[in-house]
């Protein structure tokens, strides 16, 4: 009898833990399936066959004092990869003009530190027929959101009425205005190209004289919002002696606290595999951040849009260089593109 009792106590006890086992099983059944297939899957993509047929995805052991952002990469004719990163989406590195360019040998997983002659954050690059990588604009100055712009600031556009010559404006100089009275610094050097004097076709006969042009990014002197302007001004420039005082001034329309957009660079360089350094060429007729480079059939290279020295788009000005003169010239017609 108590036999008979044990028994039928351990066959409930089995079949108890065996329901139980079952029903941890199930629960679990889908996380060990998945457990399952991950290992298949990496059994499966580190087979030589396998590799050989669709490559393979890894890390590269990076040592800390070669990582960077990269934001550009190329494979050169070397078999060695050109990582660029320029400031590297970091403002900080920007204003302390610490920029960077590694050189990594994929098949001595050696990298070498290549000097960077300026920001190469979001320039253009493409490969030229000899072997080299050409690369051109850049960041000339960095975004600032709305919210984040403490001096209202703008285009100003300088006039020159002297046919005789060009006229330079040197960073720092001062523009105030006749009517708002309030003052604005440029941030950059830039050149105005001499007047033209524009005579009648049929007679000779002088007609008027058109003023050159030259573009500049300005920033008020001081913070705050009741440094803004809302209309278009005319701007004395300080500084100015002679005929000079009469020939230039500025013009400019709202100068706001508005979101302020990358500015470009004209610089271009090519980088050389074999001596691994960049080689200045040419600069861009027009400043460009964030250009397209396209290399075309004949070896030429085509340069489209980005945005220019003040942060706005490149009005379809599109230009290609020539590896062999290393020279920039405009293409013929406008042809708007975004970034």
């Amino acid at each position: 009898m108590t036999d008979r009792f044990t028994s039928r106590r351990r066959a409930r006890r089995l079949a108890i833990g065996g329901a139980v086992v079952l029903a941890v099983a199930g629960m679990n059944g889908p996380a060990l399936y998945r457990f399952g297939s991950a290992q298949y899957h990496e059994y499966k993509i580190n087979r030589p066959e396998y590799k050989a047929e669709n490559g393979h995805w890894d890390f590269v052991d990076m040592p800390a004092k070669y990582r960077l952002n990269t934001i550009h990469a190329a494979l050169l004719h070397t078999g060695k990869v050109l990582l660029v990163a320029g400031s590297g989406n970091n403002q900080a590195n920007f204003d302390a003009k610490k920029f960077d360019t590694v050189l990594w040998d994929p098949a001595e997983n050696t990298f070498k530190n290549i000097h960077t002659p300026n920001d190469l954050f979001c320039t253009g690059h493409t490969q030229l027929g000899d072997g080299k990588l050409l690369v051109a604009g850049g960041t000339k100055r960095y975004e600032k959101l709305k919210g984040d712009v403490t001096k209202a600031g703008g285009l100003m556009v300088v006039h020159n009425e002297d046919p005789d010559a060009p006229k330079t404006i040197k960073a720092g100089t001062k523009f105030t205005g006749k009517e708002n009275g309030r003052t604005f610094v440029a941030k950059d050097n830039i050149t105005v190209e001499r007047a033209e004097k524009v005579f009648d076709k049929e007679t000779g006969a002088f007609l008027r004289t058109e003023a050159g042009l030259g573009r500049v990014y300005v920033e008020a002197e001081r913070s705050g919002r009741e440094y803004e302007t809302g209309t278009e001004d005319n701007y004395r420039i300080q500084g100015l002696k002679g005929s000079d005082t009469r020939n230039l001034y500025g013009i400019a329309q709202k100068l706001a606290l508005d979101k302020k957009d990358f500015q470009g660079i004209k610089d271009a360089y090519e980088f050389d595999p074999v001596a691994e350094k960049y080689i200045p060429v040419d600069p861009m007729n027009e400043a460009r951040w964030y250009p397209t480079l396209t290399t075309l059939s004949d070896g030429k290279v085509l340069s489209l849009s980005g945005l220019d020295e003040i942060g706005q788009i490149v009005p379809g000005k599109n230009e290609v260089y020539d590896p062999e003169t290393k020279k920039w010239t405009y293409t013929e017609g406008v042809r708007q593109l975004p970034t």
